[in-house]
């Protein structure tokens, strides 16, 4: 991540050259390779990008790989864009979809970031996950990823580690609400980074001629390919 200059400056202008938002925003300014690189291990590292455009020998690693239905993936997407200044999207979403399924947004395209990470499947250094197992069966996932990382743990640690998970305090959770990011100005004031976190509730977006768009969209993109999104 590589913040806008003008936007840097504009956020230090704004907050009267706060030495916190300085040194957090020169952080943000420097590619992330030299931090990680110097990181202790083992590192836990979160990325957006394709199995693609990772190291070459990223499958020498553990890799949880997290799939979402993709109606739901854009609704989510376009809050995103909607919430960050360096993105800063304004339009509705039935434009903001067209974008999508055309890939002409950042991340994109969806199907092929997706299909390189179910072809890698029975990788054994490779675990895939839908978004919806983890609403759906929280402590089963938990257990799975466990057993992928080769760590072992009580039922009492298992049982606190799902209520940690659970959406309702994750949403509170300042270490992934982005609090420091609205803090330093680059999340707007009106905007929850962390939502809703439901499954389906792309229903609420889309209309008649959307849903039969994404119908064909995600046939003709699943055609050659056994994966199927669980609903």
């Amino acid at each position: 991540m590589m913040l806008y200059p003008s936007l840097k400056q504009e956020i230090l202008e704004e907050k009267n050259n706060d030495p916190h938002v300085k040194k957090v925003l020169e952080l943000f300014s420097e590619p992330f390779a030299k931090p990680l690189a110097s990181a202790p291990s083992p590192r836990f590292i979160k990325s957006h990008l394709p199995i693609t455009l990772l190291p070459p020998k990223l499958l020498e690693s553990k890799v949880v790989y997290v799939a979402r239905d993709p109606r739901d993936a854009a609704v989510s997407f376009w809050h995103m864009g909607s919430s960050i200044r360096t993105m800063s999207f304004d339009g509705d979403f039935k434009t903001y979809w067209n974008l999508f399924m055309k890939d002409l947004l950042y991340w994109t395209p969806f199907f092929e970031h997706l299909k390189e990470a179910w072809e890698q499947r029975n990788n054994p250094n490779l675990l895939f996950i839908f978004y919806e197992e983890l609403q759906k069966d929280l402590k089963g996932v938990v257990h799975r990823v466990a057993d992928f990382l080769g760590k072992t743990y009580t039922e009492e640690q298992i049982i606190e580690l799902c209520d940690h998970l659970n959406f309702k305090n994750f949403k509170t959770n300042p270490a992934v609400n982005s609090d420091l990011l609205r803090d330093i100005g680059l999340v707007h004031d009106k905007h929850e980074f962390i939502r809703k976190g439901k499954t389906g509730g792309w229903r609420d977006y889309f209309d008649e001629e959307m849903t039969a768009q994404a119908d064909k969209w995600m046939e003709e993109n699943l055609r050659d390919t056994d994966l199927r999104f669980p609903h």
